[in-house]
């Protein structure tokens, strides 16, 4: 790729401190295999190991463009890099991400296959000896405590509240215009809670009940297991983040009853959360859905009390095809 082309991606991603693995990262987007032009833009969060260095020299062959954002919080980080972006298509991910060589032009691909969708996720492959047993047997708990993310073999629509990964998702960039400040800086890495902060961002131009976000399985990143997020104590703390984070955006944290409507009533949800406790595979697993439980009722609770919903800048729930 020449790098004086014109982006047709922008691939955007917060870091603080992992310059090593930020090198990989680089390397495997400078190995991007039959990509349209596209260019990188790293939001550098407070970094005092050598990050600095590694973005001022930059790289053979990415337009890669960094921008520093000093007061913590991968949202703020975030929203710094969408300043920034020029490509029709922007694409999310993390600083310990191994991209498939074929990852940017599957996601190109399937956003040229699906024109009535705006947000797009892939597959997040993770090394599953890394994990332990417990949360191994969990598709949920692999989801929240390790981002792997195969919801489906081939691709499919998202289903109700359902949303792409952080460390593979994109979406249109003229779904983000006139939207000020599009990423939460209230919730998710560097804020209270830590969790959420994609659904948060999606929720503004894609309702729960929207069908306008495909997963394409085609489009494969690898994730580091990060061993601090997959300890008993650990997955507790993230499991209330989350059922927190689910209350206050409103998201059920289980599927929605497709008898009830797109708002499940407290009797299906009531059914669906003694489905999803008895289907537990370990005493540790039940507390942790007790937890995102108890997370998701105070969370309701603060919404309610404070009417925090969002709902500045939503457009009518899309579909595609």
């Amino acid at each position: 790729m020449a790098v004086s082309e014109a982006p047709s991606i922008s691939v955007v991603l917060s870091t603080r401190n992992r310059a090593d693995s930020l090198a990989r990262l680089l390397e495997g987007l400078a190995r991007q295999v039959d990509a349209p032009p596209f260019e990188v833009i790293v939001a550098d969060n407070g970094s005092t190991d050598g990050t600095p260095e590694l973005l001022r020299r930059g790289h053979p062959g990415l337009n890669l463009r960094s921008v520093r954002v000093d007061t913590p919080g991968k949202g703020r980080a975030l929203n710094a890099a969408l300043r920034l972006a020029t490509g029709e298509l922007v694409v999310f991910t993390d600083d310990d991400v191994e991209p498939d060589p074929r990852w940017l032009a599957e996601i190109y691909a399937g956003a040229e296959r699906y024109p009535d969708c705006a947000v797009f996720g892939g597959r997040i492959d993770v090394n599953r000896a890394a994990v332990p047993a417990w949360v191994r047997r969990s598709h949920n708990l692999m989801g929240l405590l390790t981002t792997e993310h195969r919801p489906a073999e081939a691709d499919a629509i998202y289903g109700y509240g359902r949303y792409p990964f952080g460390p593979n998702m994109a979406v249109r960039l003229q779904r983000l215009r006139g939207l000020d400040r599009p990423y939460p800086e209230d919730m998710g890495p560097g804020t209270e809670i830590p969790v959420g902060d994609e659904s948060a961002f999606f929720l503004r131009f894609s309702p729960p009940e929207a069908t306008d976000r495909r997963y394409l399985a085609a489009a494969r990143v690898f994730h580091a297991v990060d061993d601090a997020h997959t300890g008993f104590v650990s997955a507790l703390r993230r499991s209330l983040h989350q059922g927190r984070a689910q209350g206050l955006l409103g998201i059920p944290v289980v599927p929605a009853d497709p008898n009830a409507g797109a708002h499940t009533n407290a009797r299906s949800f009531a059914r669906a959360a003694l489905a999803r406790i008895r289907a537990c595979g370990s005493l540790r697993e039940l507390l942790c859905v007790v937890v995102r439980h108890v997370g998701y009722l105070q969370g309701t609770r603060l919404r309610r009390r404070a009417e925090l919903r969002p709902t500045s800048g939503r457009v009518p729930a899309g579909s595609c095809s």
